[in-house]
């Protein structure tokens, strides 16, 4: 029988092992883990050991230092460090396309804050999170005012005078996502109150900080977010490549379930168009509602070893029809001539041999100088057969197998 000691490290060891497995994974059925799959997939969903920003984009790892960084001086702001009274940080714009991980960034970052401050003897810093999309019509300042009085512990009806002064006592955090629908939606009355938040920012003995989380990176309201905010500290964040995205959706839900082929799939059609990482959540979920639909006779048996994958390419290519319509006309009409050839020489053998015929690349590369009457890629290499491929790939116009290429 094994001591005490080596038992509590098998118990240890077998904990950890089952935190390192998806949830999705940790189910028995076909009908909990595709659930368990769309649970994991929905872009509110956290994971309690990595977040949505991959941990290999040394770009994401240098703007989240850069946040920790400002969050951490916005704490101290009133503090002696090194002999000085330490000053606000003031504003900070964080701006980047939809789904690039800004939102996620910012929440984990607050996280560690809050970890960091206990160990290093400051207050529990305040922070309050308000997305401006969200708000009702009323008045703008009063509805957020209203949000920040609850965190501050003070009656909602309070003057700005009074959240100054306690400000000056508790200090906060402010963070406001979607902070362009200031213009867009409430006008003037916005940009008056981001005006009143930016001359709290600008007071550097106020312990008051602010993040500001846009979309807008180069259009109208990003300029006016510079303006009135004199210029900020401002963050970019990048879109996700093919890489991060799917590194994203194998932490979600393991790399079992869904066919590591329809997930390379997504992942490449994503980052090719938007690098939006809620559209590759999105569609990758529709896929699993379509598995969940074509095993709902089996939803109540367990999930044997060889019945991997549940979510199929097909399902996946389906989903993708239907998440990112591609206007194929368009697309096509700026190919070179030799991919057109390969193109039509796929769709033809596609309906001669059905859809999910495959052809290797040498073969395909015979019948195509055959259609030519030897007048084009008769000289072409394989290697060069294969770049066209992969360009029609990259279009979303055909998907490969590792025999070959389904015709899509």
């Amino acid at each position: 029988a094994p001591s005490p000691a080596n038992s509590k490290q098998s118990s240890k060891s077998s904990k950890s092992k089952k935190n390192d497995t998806s949830l999705p994974d940790q189910q028995l059925t076909y009908k909990d883990k595709l659930e368990y799959c769309k649970l994991t997939l929905h872009p509110s969903y956290k994971l309690k050991t990595e977040r949505l920003s991959s941990t290999s984009n040394s770009v994401v790892e240098q703007l989240e230092r850069e946040i920790k960084l400002f969050m951490k001086r916005a704490i101290g702001t009133g503090y002696e460090i090194n002999g000085m009274t330490a000053q606000s940080p003031g504003f900070m714009y964080i701006c980047g396309g939809p789904g690039t991980g800004k939102t996620t960034a910012v929440a984990a970052c607050l996280q560690h804050l809050a970890n960091w401050a206990k160990e290093s003897g400051f207050a529990k810093p305040r922070s309050c999170h308000i997305n401006v999309a969200s708000m009702s019509n009323g008045t703008i300042q009063t509805e957020m005012l209203k949000i920040m009085s609850k965190k501050l512990e003070i009656d909602k009806s309070s003057s700005p005078d009074v959240f100054v002064k306690h400000f000056q006592k508790k200090g906060m955090v402010l963070v406001v996502d979607e902070i362009d629908m200031l213009f867009k939606s409430h006008g003037s009355s916005g940009e008056e109150w981001f005006s009143t938040l930016i001359g709290w920012c600008e007071d550097k003995e106020l312990p008051f900080s602010m993040i500001g989380i846009s979309n807008s990176v180069n259009d109208r309201n990003a300029t006016k977010i510079r303006e009135l905010g004199n210029h900020p500290h401002e963050l970019v964040f990048p879109t996700y490549n093919e890489t991060d995205l799917l590194d994203i959706l194998q932490k979600r839900i393991g790399k079992k379930i869904v066919d590591t082929k329809a997930l390379q799939l997504i992942a490449k059609r994503v980052a090719a168009s938007t690098g939006d990482a809620r559209k590759a959540l999105e569609i990758t979920s529709n896929a699993v509602d379509k598995a969940l639909d074509a095993c709902s006779e089996k939803w109540l048996e367990e999930v044997n070893d060889d019945c991997y994958p549940l979510v199929k390419l097909p399902q996946m290519m389906r989903a993708i029809r239907e998440g990112m319509p591609t206007r194929h006309e368009e697309v096509i009409r700026g190919l070179p001539q030799a991919a057109k050839v390969i193109l039509c020489i796929a769709v033809s053998l596609g309906k001669v041999w059905g859809p999910t015929a495959a052809v290797s690349i040498a073969a395909l590369r015979r019948y195509a100088a055959q259609a030519t009457q030897h007048s084009m890629l008769d000289g072409a290499s394989i290697g060069q057969i294969s770049n066209l491929v992969e360009m029609l790939m990259d279009s979303g116009l055909l998907t490969a197998d590792h025999d070959g290429f389904y015709f899509n």
